[in-house]
């Protein structure tokens, strides 16, 4: 297979979040082509676990969809090194800490419009703060799922969220290989 050729790129639209740039290509095939591509800061997903290996999830009133939706703890790395990022989405959104990180690795978020990555985080043996949740984020409630219950609600789509069902599943292979290695 051939390889993509940038011939020109532009930004079309910035504001401080996002940008969005005008490429013309030159597609493996040879013909030309335009795409427009969302450029984002990387992006952190953090699966809260509890000590009896319950997941947090917060439910979330989303513009976009106008619906609301239950969902992992997410957000904007900011550029900030993802680790320091996560432990600051995890308070902000829930009022969660946690002393025990694993970080299970990234996923493309939507490799159609934009390269932006999303890097997941476990957070085990979570623990409440006296610190409130972000209203500003249109967060309601926060509460914790069985596994069982989380496969439930994406099998019935009460769980719609890709990043969330993503991570949800890399958080479950991990925690499956902690089990088998003890």
């Amino acid at each position: 297979m051939g390889t993509w050729k940038t011939v020109s790129t532009k930004i079309v639209y910035k504001n401080p979040r996002f940008s969005i740039r005008e490429d013309k290509v030159i597609r493996p095939n040879g013909d030309e082509g335009i795409f427009h591509i969302m450029d984002r800061p990387s992006v952190v997903i953090i699966v809260p676990v509890t000590k009896d290996k319950e997941i947090y999830l917060i439910r979330i009133n989303r513009y976009t969809t106008k619906k609301t939706h239950w969902e992992l703890p997410a957000g904007s790395s900011d550029n900030q090194d993802e680790l320091l990022a996560a432990k600051r989405e995890l308070k902000e959104e829930t009022g969660l800490i946690s002393e025990k990180w694993t970080k299970l690795g990234a996923f493309e978020v939507a490799p159609g419009m934009t390269g932006q990555l999303a890097y997941v985080f476990l957070a085990e043996e979570v623990a409440f703060t006296k610190e409130n949740q972000q209203k500003e984020e249109n967060i309601d409630k926060i509460r914790k799922f069985s596994t069982g219950e989380l496969f439930k609600m994406i099998r019935e789509q009460k769980i719609v969220n890709g990043p969330t069902i993503t991570s949800i599943l890399k958080a479950e292979l991990k925690l499956k290989d902690t089990v088998k290695a003890s």
